[in-house]
């Protein structure tokens, strides 16, 4: 087989951690020496939104309209839509290319637009359909709720459901130590934002004390409402049951979830302001999610977007976002019992990228 060049698109690279730079930064280092499927380039945004280069050489500020001069791609791979206004120009100079675009469906739902940020928000959502419907042969999605929301502001392109992503190695020397052990230990690692529900969690918590629940919580994670959480936990003298780790690479937040007999976090669907309008920001899947499935770790969740896809059976339970009294009356029963779970290795970076393989290879054969 021929080896098929790849130009990847991404937003944002690592140190930024979250769901978009992991998946960035697992794929670069799967397809950069791949075989077939060569990683000629990376083109990604500096601070000012400016287009940058990025090779095994060089990093350098570069115009779109360059790029035609510089590579002559089989596929270009979206991270991220922060290209949607560029996508005509883009189409005209790689004619011959295929268009991949992976998603979570929250930033399509959303509708960020630069050149164009005059538009209301429904506006703005027909103008991302519109392009991506034109240019993209095909849009990577993690879950069937993803696909349903995108499909319901006019998305007619091709979807291909690839769900994964997860470091499958760390969780191998899992501890069973805290079977016999009255201590729990709980983990979040999620930014602290208004969706993933920090505050009702730490309430939670204080209920499950009062009943006498020996209980540590990890919070992992930045973001803007990390100081009012820990006002909250000093107001509620549970400095001494919860511990805040800060940003943590995905290997040590792996660990943590591997050490950790539960991981918890309440996300929900939040309504969000945008410009003229607002969206329901949702869980498209979860990451820290799965990887804390792919660790053997007990999952407790809140039962919103495409959580319940996978969170089934024995690998955790949803909860309703309710009254802490009532989520704690939820859990409780299983702070009990202690289950203890078997890895699984089905959403490991491994299987996520061969099964991208399978796709490249069927797109680029229409």
């Amino acid at each position: 087989m021929l080896k098929q060049p790849i130009l990847f698109f991404a937003d944002k690279l690592p140190p930024l951690i979250g769901g978009m730079e992991m998946h960035a930064h697992y794929f670069i280092q799967h397809f950069k020496n791949h075989p077939n499927y060569k990683l000629e380039g990376v083109i990604t945004k500096n601070t000012h939104g400016n287009d940058h280069l990025v090779t095994e050489n060089e990093n350098k500020e570069i115009k779109i309209s360059d790029l035609g001069d510089l590579f002559q791609p089989r596929i270009l791979f979206f991270n991220s839509g922060r290209w949607i206004e560029e996508l005509e120009i883009l189409s005209t100079i790689f004619r011959k290319s295929k268009f991949i675009y992976r998603t979570g469906g929250n930033e399509i739902i959303k509708a960020t637009l630069y050149d164009h940020a005059n538009l209301d928000h429904i506006s703005r959502q027909q103008y991302w359909s519109k392009k991506i419907n034109k240019h993209i042969n095909l849009i990577v999605t993690n879950s069937q709720f993803t696909e349903r929301r995108l499909s319901n502001i006019g998305i007619t392109t091709p979807f291909f459901r690839c769900v994964g992503g997860a470091n499958i190695n760390i969780g191998q020397n899992k501890s069973m130590d805290h079977i016999n052990n009255s201590k729990i230990t709980m983990l979040c690692a999620a930014r602290f934002v208004p969706y993933k529900n920090h505050s009702l969690l730490i309430n939670v918590i204080q209920v499950l004390k009062k009943r006498g629940h020996d209980i540590t919580l990890s919070l992992a994670g930045d973001g803007p409402l990390l100081p009012s959480i820990k006002e909250l936990v000093k107001k509620m003298n549970l400095d001494s049951s919860i511990r805040f780790l800060g940003r943590l690479d995905n290997t040590d937040v792996s660990k943590e979830m591997a050490q950790s007999d539960i991981y918890i976090q309440l996300s929900s669907d939040h309504l969000t302001p945008v410009d003229q309008g607002s969206y329901l920001h949702c869980e498209g899947m979860g990451r820290s999610i799965l990887e804390a499935i792919s660790t053997g770790t007990f999952v407790i969740a809140g039962n919103s977007g495409a959580l319940p896809e996978i969170i089934y059976g024995d690998r955790g339970i949803l909860v309703d976002i309710d009254a802490p009294l009532k989520i704690a009356d939820k859990i409780e029963p299983f702070l009990k019992k202690r289950i203890s779970l078997d890895q699984i290795t089905e959403y490991s970076w491994e299987n996520l990228f061969s099964r991208y393989e399978l796709m490249m290879k069927k797109v680029l054969s229409q």
